[in-house]
């Protein structure tokens, strides 16, 4: 692919601070995610909060600031899409630590004919997705037009398919969840499993 995005935008205001910066295993979540996209796509740009580019932004990395501020994932996915070239372009969060390259491998070998491909476990997640540029631009925009900034209702104006991938199951929303992550690898943890994930 020739673009992705990292959508880093939000406040954090129920983790209590700022998720870009959040160091994990010895780099920001911002890197982390970043690293992760530069593996399936030729550029990655970071869409985040109005204003100069933050320390937080990964080097090598283009950065688009949001034209509202805080007016959610949806202001900052127009404003990337709108930003990038090319036909298909990976979008992340900036919250969900266990995303491989191999999430969006299997993404884009189910993005064909116009259709997009966005992860899920238990609920789709929206901005874990190939998007084919244009459509979702079009159809996010409309969104906007109508008052809508909620990134869940973008899929009912696409035409995709949901692919199962269990690493989209932990988003770091707050201290709980930040626990959850930091002890998954001891004891009788739900995330010992992580192994087994497809890394195709």
């Amino acid at each position: 692919m020739d673009s992705a995005l990292l959508i880093a935008g939000g406040r954090s205001k129920r983790l209590g601070q700022p998720k870009q910066s959040l160091e994990i295993e010895g780099e920001t979540l911002a890197a982390r995610t970043a690293g992760v996209l530069a593996q399936v796509a030729r550029r990655v740009t970071v869409v985040g909060p109005p204003g100069e580019r933050p320390d937080w932004v990964p080097a090598g990395c283009d950065w688009v600031g949001d034209p509202l501020p805080h007016g959610g994932p949806l202001v900052g996915l127009v404003a990337g899409l709108a930003a990038v070239r090319g036909e298909l372009v990976a979008v992340a969060p900036c919250d969900l630590p266990l995303l491989v390259p191999a999430t969006y491998r299997a993404l884009r070998r189910i993005a064909v004919d116009g259709d997009a491909a966005v992860a899920t476990w238990e609920q789709p997640q929206p901005l874990v997705a190939v998007y084919w540029r244009e459509a979702a631009l079009a159809a996010a925009e409309l969104l906007l037009a109508q008052g809508e900034h909620r990134a869940q209702r973008l899929l009912g104006e696409l035409p995709h398919t949901l692919v199962e991938r269990r690493e989209v199951a932990l988003n770091l929303n707050t201290p709980t969840d930040l626990e959850r992550f930091r002890n998954r690898s001891g004891g009788e943890s739900e995330f010992n499993c992580w192994s087994s994930v497809d890394q195709r």
